[in-house]
């Protein structure tokens, strides 16, 4: 999803400007993002295919600077990189299946905790997918505050990192979690709450859902 870079454009306009070029080491943009080398490389490879920026290695680490769709982008969904250009107080998106992975991630303790302790609630095991307008959605989450979720490492595997954006469900306390590696196609976002939502609120697939901030 193109907001998942939003955070790495606003960085690197607000360090260079929307034209200039920025010279960096990923480390330090780690650093300053809190978070790790490996997710920074990943998000500014795939960044350059969709032609948000532009990147040359150099001695220091980087040359990075904003490309056209880079730049259009940051100039569709704010007035200025420190203001929202548009704030949206609700979103309406139609449910869709997932694929099954949900359950799994948000039963693990070690994320349950962070909910309980950062949004309000424990979740239900499994997330609701919400198929909604990219634009729309972005305008949206641009207006929350971000709660970030830390990654764990266990004996066996690294759990990344999710950001969550508290919200209102037909008055259910929820949140959109967006983790560091998505595997959702464009416009699908992740729902959770402390109940099943489809059988609280009787929805099925291809419902209509609103949410609120």
């Amino acid at each position: 999803m193109a907001y998942d870079y939003l955070e790495m454009l606003m960085y690197i306009a607000k360090k260079a400007g929307v034209f200039k070029a920025l010279e960096i080491s990923t480390i330090r943009i780690a650093k300053e993002l809190k978070t790790s080398q490996q997710t920074v490389s990943r998000k500014l490879r795939d960044m350059e295919k969709l032609k948000l920026i532009k990147r040359t290695a150099t001695q220091k680490g980087l040359l990075i600077q904003l490309d056209a769709n880079g730049r259009d982008f940051l100039k569709q969904h704010h007035s200025n990189l420190g203001n929202i250009f548009a704030e949206k107080e609700e979103v309406t998106g139609i449910i869709t299946k997932g694929i099954g992975e949900g359950r799994y991630y948000v039963n693990l303790p070690q994320y349950q905790k962070q909910f309980k302790e950062k949004l309000g609630f424990k979740a239900y095991p499994g997330t609701l997918n919400l198929r909604v307008k990219q634009s729309e959605a972005l305008e949206f989450i641009s207006s929350l505050e971000a709660v970030e979720i830390s990654g764990f490492e266990t004996k066996d595997r690294t759990f990344g990192k999710l950001t969550g954006y508290k919200i209102r469900i037909n008055n259910i306390k929820g949140a959109i979690i967006i983790p560091e590696r998505s595997r959702h196609e464009e416009g699908i976002i992740e729902l959770i709450a402390p109940y099943d939502l489809k059988k609280k609120l009787g929805l099925k697939d291809n419902s209509r859902l609103k949410i609120q901030k």
